[in-house]
């Protein structure tokens, strides 16, 4: 039988049982285990000392970052001035908010400096930018007066580098969006037909920056006369002039194919017809098409000039592009008639439906009623002298989505939409209202409508004080955020002369939230009678549906 030794050594077996200079073994690992974990907690705690410091010495040298403030509404008024169809956005100030360019005649512009301290005759053209938060102006270029057309956006590859380019008098001038420096300013041929015939393209000449082509009509004839290509980056030209001759051309679109292919298109007496951006350029200047793309199974089609029916008929009065139409990323064409329209497939070459319409106010605009990923179609058919029809056609079928009534205006802008996260587009429609007025009887007054896609029997009506609308314009400030739209209101510059603006009015650019028409609308329902609105609840119901909306950065 083991005593009581031996079972101690067997208990704990690593333990050895002689005593070394008066301290025992267990006393010993004892104390070491003690001493680790007082080292392991200390350095614990410096550790977490430090990386507090750390998070807090960050904290105030690198604050988060300011989100914008904006102003809900905002109204810039310029006195004495005069201004033109023409409203841009882009963040010009690089604060990742969206920023607004405009285009106004008068004789000083806002920042102290005249036509005449810029070495230019008055009246002349002051292009403005604005920030899209306050209204507050970023900066002011003057150029020449006689103001045809300008597009903003064309920027460098692989560059932040935006500018805008204004054809005006005999020039074309380009402004540096950021800094309203004027970049270049080339001599441009006075033929044209108003309508900005620039053509955004790639690189061609290999200096790091998109170039561009601009189609030049002339004014008594309207057919195409010379496409020219610039450098983007010094505005000189390429290669030499190119006529173009398709005959009885109306107008032209840029159509661009999924491949990445630029195709010229041209609206004819005897059709819808193509060309090849890649022939023109080589025309210009030998080899200078191989950096464009081309469509194989286009170019199969294309005849010994070059020219590529697309449809052939003499009866098309109007040709729109639709973007993704049909259930397809290729964009369609929208063709019109005097009776009809038809969407066209751009993959196929074919019509997928054709709709009946009456004789139609505006050209057609876009956005998204249901949520088959296929953008819808706005028409807006003339009635009679007071009244217009609203429809919605499905682009992918062509069906009837929705229609109503409206008091109209002639002219008057176009609807817009803004699309929402939900896969649909909130619509914005314009039409009059008629205000009863004790002194002067019955006054007429423009109306803007919002129509909710989940609540179509509904419309949210907002009387709008705007008057001699010019232009105007839906947008997002912010990706996804704001969104808002702009008025630009004042006399026409392009009916406007020198001496005309002596004692003109004021030209007002004007800036609001969309959902803060939510609260000053009426609403009421599409088929109801003039003046009678919805119950209690179901107006309730429709401004919490409004305001519970949240955006995408498409607008369409």
């Amino acid at each position: 039988m083991s005593g009581p030794e031996e079972n101690a050594r067997e208990e704990e077996p690593l333990k050895s049982g002689p005593e070394e200079e008066g301290v025992s073994t267990e006393h010993a690992d004892g104390l070491g285990v003690s001493k680790l974990s007082g080292w392991r907690t200390a350095a614990f705690l410096l550790s977490l000392f430090l990386c507090l410091i750390i998070v807090f010495a960050f904290s105030f040298i690198l604050p988060c970052p300011v989100r914008p403030q904006y102003q809900r509404t905002w109204s810039r008024v310029l006195p004495a001035a005069a201004t033109y169809d023409f409203l841009a956005v882009a963040d010009a100030n690089r604060d990742k908010v969206q920023d607004v360019f405009f285009i106004y005649k008068s004789a000083e512009g806002t920042m102290n400096q005249t036509c005449n301290s810029k070495g230019l005759p008055a009246p002349c053209l002051f292009l403005l930018a604005v920030d899209g938060t306050d209204g507050v102006t970023l900066w002011e270029q003057a150029v020449a007066d006689e103001f045809v057309w300008a597009v903003c956006g064309m920027g460098g590859v692989g560059t932040k580098e935006k500018k805008c380019l204004v054809a005006h008098a005999d020039n074309l001038t380009a402004i540096n969006i950021q800094t309203g420096v004027i970049v270049w300013q080339k001599p441009r041929s006075p033929v044209t037909n108003g309508r900005p015939p620039v053509i955004l393209l790639p690189d061609l000449d290999g200096d790091g920056t998109n170039d561009i082509a601009v189609l030049s009509y002339n004014p008594r004839t309207l057919v195409p006369t010379e496409l020219v290509f610039f450098s983007g980056k010094s505005g000189d030209v390429i290669g030499s002039k190119v006529d173009v001759d398709a005959g009885g051309v109306r107008y032209h679109l840029q159509l661009t194919l999924p491949s990445e292919a630029h195709y010229l298109l041209l609206h004819t007496d005897g059709g819808v017809y193509a060309m090849g951006v890649w022939r023109l350029a080589d025309k210009a200047k030998s080899g200078l098409g191989s950096r464009l793309k081309k469509e194989n199974s286009w170019e199969k089609k294309a005849t010994d000039s070059g020219l590529i029916p697309i449809y052939e008929s003499e009866v098309v009065l109007n040709v729109s592009m639709v973007r993704g139409g049909s259930g397809s990323s290729s964009p369609s064409l929208l063709l019109q008639t005097a009776s009809t329209v038809m969407l066209l497939n751009t993959n196929t070459l074919r019509i997928s439906w054709t709709k009946n319409t009456s004789q139609l106010i505006n050209s057609p605009s876009f956005g998204h009623f249901n949520k088959d990923g296929v953008s819808d179609i706005v028409l807006e058919e003339y009635v009679d002298n007071t009244t217009k029809r609203v429809v919605i056609l499905d682009g992918q079928t062509g069906g009837e989505l929705w229609a109503g009534t409206l008091f109209s205006r002639t002219p008057s802008p176009r609807p817009a939409s803004v699309l929402t996260i939900y896969s649909f587009s909130v619509f914005m429609l314009w039409g009059k209202t008629h205000t009863s007025n004790d002194t002067s009887g019955i006054s007429e007054e423009w109306a803007t409508y919002l129509l909710h896609p989940l609540h179509s029997s509904v419309l949210l009506e907002r009387k709008n004080p705007a008057q001699n609308i010019i232009s105007f314009k839906i947008a997002l400030l912010e990706r996804g955020r704001h969104a808002c739209y702009f008025i630009l209101t004042g006399a026409d510059g392009l009916r406007t002369d020198g001496a005309g603006l002596v004692g003109a009015g004021s030209v007002v650019l004007t800036k609001r939230k969309i959902k803060d028409d939510v609260s000053e609308s009426v609403v009421l329902g599409v088929e109801r009678s003039e003046g009678q609105a919805v119950s209690t609840d179901v107006e309730k119901y429709v401004r919490e549906a409004f305001n519970r909306l949240r955006f995408n950065e498409e607008v369409i």
